[in-house]
């Protein structure tokens, strides 16, 4: 097989191997998901949501493009924003403003 074939193949595996369909920069969210968010997490704030989203703007498109916020099950988010954190060096309190954004916007 030459080169170009094995990269071709290569790159058809990864495509398909868990890499989420990318998306675009997820917007400010909807007044309803905050509320609807605030009640799923008492104690979380408007605030808190918006810089998760300022987080997730910042730091994921650094190493990969946006993921598809739909691209992913909800149930699924929790276990990689735990691995994405650690990469984008997030603080624990980073990490959940972040998924708590992106399980609200998914709404």
């Amino acid at each position: 097989m030459n080169k170009l074939a094995t990269a071709a193949v290569a790159f058809v595996t990864l495509a398909s191997c868990g890499y989420p369909k990318s998306g675009p920069a997820p917007g400010p969210l909807q007044p309803q998901a905050a509320t609807t968010a605030e009640q799923r997490w008492p104690g979380t704030t408007t605030e808190q949501l918006e810089h998760g989203r300022t987080i997730f703007i910042a730091k994921c498109n650094g190493c990969h493009d946006y993921p598809d916020l739909h691209a992913i099950a909800e149930d699924r988010w929790p276990a990689v924003l735990q691995k994405m954190s650690i990469k984008a060096k997030l603080s624990t309190d980073e990490s959940t403003m972040v998924l708590h954004f992106i399980l609200a916007a998914r709404q």
